[in-house]
């Protein structure tokens, strides 16, 4: 059982965290939809900066000194997580860009996904009721 799997004990997000995990869910689930609808490389780029951006402008910038020691340590984990899906996303976007053949711009695709999925679980974790 990982740290992320056992969250009962620990106190609920206060409105203001909530509030801004919500909206850093919405702009990773656009993304996801933007590349269902094959939306063009350039764009995804973008969107990709913009998750980034929100991430280290709304979601670093909060004073987790108000939380819980458990319930600090926790966000802080998921946010370590976070951070590091969103540069690897923002790598596989790269990696897409450069892509010649359509199964390597395929399996890139599959990949970012793949990050979207765990970005969405990793905010549902912290969104959840305990």
């Amino acid at each position: 059982m990982t740290q992320f799997e056992n969250c009962e004990q620990i106190p609920k997000l206060p409105p203001e965290y909530s509030q801004t995990y919500q909206k850093l869910k919405q702009h990773v689930t656009e993304i996801n939809q933007a590349i269902a609808q094959r939306t063009d490389v350039a764009s995804l780029k973008a969107s990709v900066a913009d998750l980034q951006v929100f991430f280290k402008t709304h979601i670093r910038m909060l004073n987790s000194d108000e939380l819980d020691a458990a319930l600090a340590h926790q966000v802080q984990s998921f946010n370590v997580e976070i951070d590091k899906q969103l540069r690897l996303l923002s790598m596989d976007v790269m990696f897409l860009q450069a892509a010649k053949q359509a199964s390597t711009a395929d399996q890139r695709l599959n990949q970012m996904r793949d990050r979207l999925t765990l970005l969405l679980r990793y905010c549902d974790g912290l969104l959840e009721e305990r």
